[in-house]
């Protein structure tokens, strides 16, 4: 295979996708709650916890649609994303800054082309998954393109 055609498709899987939303969740309300807790007046506390809620409520909505818009995730050689819809159709995506690949666990923060963003938390063993296997090889390999090699 030339290296021209070698990518990697990885799977998002349902576990994962229901923690990153249950924390996203949890933080949004323990940040509400902490808001609530400062020295302020009543008035000002509760219009700083509802623009938090709101903040978080948006952030949770658009990581729900992100998650629902793609089923597998593609990286090339070159550096490329891809996103496979569950219709089975391709659309690029953009890998944004604060993504890390580690040993075992990724988190890819990721765009798509009409500028919607979310984030997919991906794991893997190297020694068992050729898929991870690759995505550590291209991720070393491009650290030019995903700003150094832990992340970008």
């Amino acid at each position: 295979m030339s290296s021209a055609g070698f990518e990697t498709e990885l799977a998002p899987r349902r576990p994962l996708r229901r923690f990153v939303v249950a924390l996203s969740a949890g933080a949004t309300l323990a940040g509400a709650f902490l808001i609530l807790d400062l020295p302020l007046l009543p008035g000002p506390k509760a219009a700083f916890a509802a623009l938090w809620l709101c903040a978080g409520l948006l952030e949770f909505r658009a990581q729900c649609r992100g998650m629902c818009r793609i089923s597998r995730i593609r990286v090339d050689s070159e550096g490329r994303l891809r996103g496979q819809t569950p219709e089975g159709e391709v659309e690029p995506l953009q890998l944004l800054t604060g993504s890390v690949v580690l040993r075992r666990v990724a988190w890819l923060r990721l765009r798509f082309a009409d500028g919607a963003e979310y984030g997919e938390l991906l794991t893997g063993n190297a020694r068992l998954d050729e898929q991870w296997r690759r995505l550590q090889l291209i991720w070393r390999q491009r650290a030019s393109v995903f700003g150094g090699p832990r992340g970008s």
